[in-house]
């Protein structure tokens, strides 16, 4: 696999077939955004959507996954995390 600067030594990478217009749509985010090619403004994209979901464990700093609608459990430090009053808290 090639490896480039600034990417990560455990980095996969994936082949996404795109239509004319996404190839467009990245050429256009790419020129906006000032990045330095299509790569970067996916890694940009998957970054801010994870954000939006993600629940982030406030023992280590993973990423916690959902179990129910008001629990996550991270796998990293095993802590549960319970939704009180729209917030992530660890359950103790």
């Amino acid at each position: 696999m090639d490896r480039r600067a600034g990417e990560d030594r455990g980095a996969t990478e994936i082949t996404v077939p795109l239509t004319v217009e996404e190839r467009e749509m990245l050429r256009l985010l790419c020129q906006e955004l000032d990045l330095g090619g299509e790569e970067e403004v996916l890694r940009l994209l998957v970054r801010q959507a994870v954000q939006r979901v993600a629940i982030t464990c406030p023992t280590c700093g993973h990423f916690a996954r959902l179990t129910a609608e008001d629990e996550a459990n991270c796998e990293a430090c095993l802590s549960v995390i319970k939704l009180v009053e729209g917030l992530w808290r660890l359950e103790c």
